[in-house]
């Protein structure tokens, strides 16, 4: 199959154009035929952009049917009855993260994808982050020795893309599922999967420093992976200025690495106190290109994503334990 993957774009926000660069800049094989959002100037936005028509609803595109797939790109708690009707309808979908909330819808949406027997994906981007694989291929090839602990950490602003207009939905407990650890979890705890395996037990404090986010903007939590290593996991909506830190740190027995939010990864193994760089300059925007490529050559050749739908609930499960473990103020098991 050579022709591109006709997809309509469903949800046309600020994430659906991070999306829609990843598609011109990697020359992705996938052709956007629909627009579809509620609101008109968020649909008319992306379809000026990509001559595509501009739809209100899933519905009212499916009824003209120029696409195959479906790249699902809105609130939260809207997942489940799109990514359904979507598959429902013979489409092959790409899901944003998280793939729903709680476990019980991400149970029927799964169940729905087997039915449909077409391509379902969760856009789950650490397998294509192309720091997250150095930093992989470091702990692989013993550059850092056994590792002991690592740290995830990312204390950002309230950018204007995403929390920006009158009513910004990321603020809303009920159409994000939580705060900035229910969001932000994916970007920081997917990476540390990658690395560490899965995750066993977590205990968390949460707070809440910005006024606007109805949930927590603030998580302190130790992961304890079931490989024994414990990694911290720290994140932030910032209300003010931040000083510049690591993404993420990873100490073995003879160095440590680290990501920078620069698009590098930096070695420390005891040559140079300044750390060595090494791979290519990343960034975690060129991991939406891999995904997209994934995505599209699914579709086209019938290949296995690098991850399955089912691998996403690692992170829902760890980010639900976190929450009760706040609560209980004791270690909680990620899977029970």
């Amino acid at each position: 199959m050579s022709d591109p993957v006709r997809t309509a774009i469903v949800g046309c926000g600020a994430i659906a154009h991070w999306h829609l660069d990843a598609i011109e800049r990697g020359n992705v094989p996938i052709v956007v035929t629909a627009a579809v959002d509620p609101v008109d100037a968020n649909a008319q936005r992306l379809a000026d952009r990509t001559g595509a028509p501009a739809y209100a609803s899933l519905a009212a595109a499916l009824a003209q049917r120029d696409f195959d797939a479906a790249l699902i790109a809105v609130p939260h708690h809207r997942h489940e009855p799109l990514a359904t009707e979507a598959l429902a309808a013979g489409l092959h979908v790409l899901l944003e993260k998280p793939l729903a909330p709680t476990v019980d819808a991400c149970d029927r949406i799964l169940l729905t994808a087997r039915a449909a027997g077409t391509v379902f994906m969760v856009a789950e981007n650490a397998q294509y982050w192309p720091e997250v694989l150095t930093v992989r291929d470091l702990i692989r090839d013993g550059a850092i020795g056994d590792v002991i602990t690592a740290r995830a950490a990312t204390f950002f602003p309230a950018l204007d893309d995403f929390y920006g207009g009158d009513q910004p939905w990321r603020f809303s407990a009920s159409a994000a599922g939580g705060g900035r650890r229910h969001r932000y979890r994916f970007a920081l705890a997917a990476p540390l999967r990658v690395w560490l395996g899965e995750a066993d037990e977590v205990v968390a404090a949460l707070g809440r420093p910005h006024p606007e986010m109805e949930g927590e903007s603030l998580c302190r939590a130790l992961v304890r992976f079931e490989s024994g290593v414990v990694a911290a996991f720290d994140a932030m909506l910032a209300t003010g200025a931040i000083a510049n830190q690591p993404l993420f740190t990873v100490t073995g027995t003879k160095g440590e690495c680290t990501v920078e939010g620069s698009g590098w990864v930096k070695l420390y193994d005891g040559s140079d106190w300044k750390g060595t760089k090494v791979g290519e300059r990343g960034g975690y925007l060129q991991s939406y290109e891999g995904e997209l490529h994934d995505f599209a050559r699914a579709v086209r050749t019938g290949s296995q994503p690098a991850a399955s739908a089912e691998y996403a609930l690692g992170e829902l499960r760890l980010a639900l334990a976190m929450y009760r473990s706040a609560e209980t103020k004791r270690w909680e098991k990620v899977w029970s």
